[in-house]
């Protein structure tokens, strides 16, 4: 199975967090609510307005969607499906120093830098003045001034733990080593000596008005005002993020064994087919567009797709994009877990009022409405799935993997400096910026390359 694939079709969760600012789902909450789904469904609403306006030859067959069709004839579900077996580590809290380090982002994106009367401590921003000489002399791009972040990783090992204590003033020579595989090959491997002259310390402070400054909301409505609740602030999203990527990887695993181990019986409708195509290229068009890219250059950076393949991919998507669909309807009617007429209504009134153009029910198609039926389906199914299988803590080596492949974009970043005074630079504290004032999850989290569709059952 591509794990390319699987990545699209069980990672939408990250996306609907920070398109439509849902909560993620956790293993209490068996039944989806109508503003659930009606909130999912928003992540649609671009494909399906394409869809109403072009009007696809399949929108009205009713074959073209779960509700057309009886799932059991397509499907088998094996015995045992209900209670699978999933390995995820337990969500940790996080320590002081996460916070802090959480902090300290959102003060370096959203921040102003006061000069300070002090050491150099980490994460202060220091302006040096540079010069690097290696055998005595000195080379291109080695010299220069430059504001400095202390744990940024912007140079070579070692220079800025170097400068840590330092005073406004002081000049120090530090003896350090570009790494064997430095881009610039006229430097890597060699012995390199920057004479520093630290020319001023500055530094984010966290205040009372700085917090106000950013209109913070917690999870009871009550406004961040000060400090100490923003520190209970980060923690708390902190932690969220953290039980979101624990349940976001176990449903993960369900997905994955689902689509291995049910059994289609005949060929998926060509028209359900048609449908879900249409759905997930609208979805990565829009996500092309998004990255200020073309539809090839993105499919190509996300999943390593070619010109001549990346068309067949976005079918293969679509394909088992279908096939999720189809064995959740199966479950679904296997243990009356399909919504009522009256909840679908619900959750169409919650999709309406949710809408900023004035839309009405009546002006939804038959997509829309499909789709909001559909969300409501998947997430009582998933929900359902997730309450009934069985999670086991992966053996230590496994979680000492986790925890590289977690930090693997740092490490990779580590390792790109740049030749004109030995820094690399990164957008990991950007990144990690950004998430810390929405307390969002980039979940970032999974494959690192999740993304949705109008048929990506997930919420």
């Amino acid at each position: 199975m591509n794990k390319n694939v699987l990545a699209l079709i069980a990672g939408a969760a990250a996306l609907c967090m920070m398109t439509a600012g849902c909560s993620s789902q956790t293993a209490d909450n068996t039944t989806a609510t109508a503003t659930e789904a009606a909130t999912s469904a928003a992540a649609a609403t671009t494909a399906a307005a394409a869809a109403a306006e072009e009007e696809p030859g399949w929108q009205d067959d009713d074959m073209a969607y779960l509700s057309g069709i009886k799932a059991s004839d397509y499907v088998e579900l094996p015995d045992g499906y209900k209670h699978q077996e999933v390995e995820a580590a337990k969500p940790k809290d996080p320590t002081d120093e996460d916070v802090e380090k959480r902090i300290e982002a959102v003060l370096q994106s959203n921040g102003t830098l006061e000069e300070v009367d002090r050491k150099v401590e980490e994460w202060d921003t220091v302006n040096i003045d540079y010069v690097g000489k290696i055998d005595g002399k000195e080379f291109e791009g080695g010299s220069g001034n430059y504001d400095l972040v202390i744990g940024s990783g912007a140079f070579i090992e070692g220079f800025e733990d170097g400068l840590i204590g330092a005073e406004k003033g002081e000049k120090l020579d530090l003896n350090l080593k570009f790494p064997e595989n430095y881009p610039a090959a006229d430097v890597a491997g060699k012995d390199v000596v920057f004479t520093v002259t630290v020319n001023k310390i500055s530094d984010y402070k966290l205040t009372d008005d700085f917090v106000k400054s950013l209109n913070l909301t917690n999870a009871f409505g009550q406004a961040v005002t000060d400090v100490s609740t923003f520190q209970e602030y980060v923690r708390s999203n902190m932690i969220e993020e953290n039980e979101a990527a624990y349940t976001w990887t176990v449903r993960h695993q369900i997905d994955n064994k689902l689509l291995e181990i049910c059994t289609f019986k005949q060929d998926i409708p060509e028209n359900m087919l048609e449908s879900y195509y249409f759905q997930y290229q609208n979805y990565l068009n829009n996500a092309a567009s998004a990255s200020y890219m073309d539809l090839p250059t993105y499919m190509q950076r996300q999943y390593g797709a070619t010109q001549d393949n990346y068309e067949t991919m976005i079918h293969d998507f679509a394909k088992q994009g279908a096939q999720l669909g189809i064995i959740y309807q199966a479950i679904a009617d296997e243990h009356e877990l399909n919504p009522t007429a009256e909840e679908i209504q619900g959750a169409i009134g919650e999709y309406v009022k949710a809408d900023t153009t004035g839309l009405k029910a009546d002006d939804l198609d038959r997509f829309i409405k499909e789709y909001i039926r559909d969300e409501l389906v998947s997430n009582r199914v998933r929900s359902w799935l997730y309450e009934n299988c069985k999670v086991t803590e992966p053996e230590d080596d496994s979680e000492e993997k986790s925890d590289e492949d977690a930090s693997a974009s740092e490490t990779s970043e580590e390792n790109t400096e740049d030749a004109s005074a030995g820094n690399s630079s990164s957008d990991n504290a950007d990144d990690n910026a950004e998430n810390a004032d929405t307390g969002s999850s980039a979940e970032d989290s999974g494959e690192g390359q999740t993304a949705d569709s109008a048929a990506a059952h997930e919420n």
